[in-house]
């Protein structure tokens, strides 16, 4: 029988509510008592991929993953690239596989939303000064060098999924310094309540602008069923050495390669008619 909407928002809202409860208790508890960093981080980001696939089911989230054959993330890590349009893109991916997500640091310093990518084992980078960058990549680096797969949105900015917008090259280089392939993935809401991904219906999983999370979040809990399709591109060699290139046009060769992908694996005309 299905549910009315508003008796369905509240049901799974409690249940959102009572996993969020959990993540948050054992990622305090896994914060105190381990004190190898590595290990820690590695808590963290298994601790997030359980309560994601949890909620995930919960919300009714039918996830696919497309071209996944082609990688095997349990054997090599990967720097993933994806496009970006809410932070429902990292409870998807996370359900999927434990990664470390990299986010600005002022969206860490956001009520809540800060709590929980912390627990997450994020990394946290500093866009509004341009002089941290190095140390940034210092970080994410080492993280990758270490064995996890680490995955960025290089838009630098959530959208409401209509447009992909030129991506920030900086970051790239981690995987350049840790000798990693770069792995593109289309992140596509394909159906939401059935429906074909459009500019009416967008705002329902998309989070961006001036949305505020509470509401947004009561939004999320009131949907009846959301089809995802994770699309992994073919991943990007970096070279072998360095010494001598151009970095900026690296950078650039980098970043296009990885939107070209995404572009054409993201396929806007397709999700407008529902595929």
């Amino acid at each position: 029988m299905k549910l009315p909407s508003s008796l369905r928002t509240a049901t799974q809202m409690a249940g959102m509510v009572s996993y969020i409860g959990a993540y948050t208790g054992q990622g305090y508890s896994g914060h105190a008592l381990i004190r190898d960093p590595q290990e820690r981080l590695r808590y963290h980001i298994h601790n997030v991929s359980r309560w994601c696939r949890r909620g995930m089911s919960l919300l009714n989230f039918e996830i696919e993953e497309i071209g996944l054959e082609k990688v095997d993330l349990e054997r090599e890590n990967f720097l993933l690239v994806a496009n970006h349009m809410s932070y429902v893109d990292v409870l998807v991916m996370s359900s999927k596989h434990p990664m470390v997500f990299v986010t600005s640091k002022d969206m860490g310093e956001q009520f809540f939303i800060g709590t929980m990518t912390e627990l997450g084992g994020s990394i946290f980078v500093e866009r509004r000064h341009r002089g941290q960058v190095a140390q940034d990549l210092s970080t994410m680096r080492d993280t990758l060098a270490a064995g996890f797969n680490v995955m960025i949105f290089p838009e630098g900015t959530s959208t409401n999924g209509h447009e992909i917008l030129p991506f920030k090259k900086s970051l790239l280089m981690s995987a350049v310094e840790a000798r990693k392939r770069i792995l593109p993935v289309a992140i596509r809401y394909v159906r939401i309540d059935g429906a074909p991904f459009d500019e009416v219906n967008c705002d329902k999983v998309a989070w961006y602008g001036d949305m505020t999370f509470a509401d947004h979040f009561v939004g999320l809990c009131g949907l009846s069923s959301v089809k995802v399709q994770l699309v992994y591109g073919d991943p990007i060699s970096v070279p072998e050495q360095i010494e001598g290139m151009d970095a900026s046009e690296l950078r650039t060769r980098l970043a296009t390669q990885a939107r070209e992908q995404i572009v054409k694996m993201y396929d806007l005309a397709a999700l407008r008619e529902g595929r």
